[in-house]
């Protein structure tokens, strides 16, 4: 009976694992999107930036014209 318990436990315990170890993996993909994600809205940020000063530097030099 107590192998019968023990084998069952160890059966519980082998699935909590694997179950444990698939939402590490999906975990770590979403962080992997989340990272290009945050690289990608940087860069569009910066670009962004560099056209709005362009926008202002334009428009300032209209109205001083």
């Amino acid at each position: 009976m107590a192998t019968t318990n023990n084998t069952k436990t160890i059966d519980d315990l082998k699935g909590t694992i694997n179950k444990q170890n698939n939402q590490i993996a999906d975990l770590l993909t979403n962080m992997s999107n989340l990272r290009d994600e945050v690289f990608l809205l940087k860069k569009e940020l910066g670009r962004f930036k560099n056209d709005v000063a362009n926008d202002v530097k334009y428009l300032t030099n209209r109205v001083d014209s």
